[in-house]
């Protein structure tokens, strides 16, 4: 049916074979061409549903990645926020710390500087009571060169020597 809507008989030759065959080519160019633009237009549309299948698949992966990147944001300001508190926790420990050693130093330095006087004191007390022992010895010994002979004289001066070795250990 469809074949004998484009072609038709004319008696004459020479206008039959060359509208026949007009006729011929242009039903074949309208079955291929037509075949050809069918197959054209499915593969133009695989095409099309192809690249919106990958869109739409991109598009999931892209609102996939920003929903990891929202849950990594949150992630990261919560270790932020851990991390704060915890560096004001060390640095009020390690201030207390501080303080603590400060008056521990200043108490320790105190207690030195009570014994370092101490210990002048003792020494300003043996200098002055060594000096006074030698102006007594000397006053003794002027004394005792006026009124005693030598035998009397060392006698005394061996038992002073002795009290003071006594005193001083």
């Amino acid at each position: 049916m469809f074949f004998n809507q484009f072609i038709t008989f004319q008696t004459n030759i020479f206008e039959t074979n060359i509208i026949n065959l007009a006729n011929k080519c242009i039903f074949i160019v309208v079955i291929f061409v037509g075949d050809t633009g069918k197959s054209l237009l499915r593969n133009r549309q695989k095409s099309i549903s192809f690249n919106i299948q990958q869109a739409q698949q991109r598009a999931r992966d892209t609102e996939q990645m920003y929903l990891n990147a929202q849950i990594k944001l949150q992630d990261t300001a919560f270790e932020v926020f851990e991390i704060k508190s915890k560096t004001k926790e060390i640095i009020q420990k390690q201030d207390e710390q501080y303080r603590k050693q400060r008056e521990e130093n200043i108490q320790r330095l105190q207690e030195n500087q009570k014994i370092i006087l101490y210990y002048y004191q003792k020494k300003k007390q043996k200098e002055v009571a060594q000096e006074t022992i030698d102006h007594v010895l000397q006053k003794v010994n002027q004394k005792l060169n006026k009124n005693f002979n030598k035998k009397a004289q060392k006698l005394t001066h061996t038992a002073c020597i002795q009290n003071l070795l006594t005193l001083k250990n």
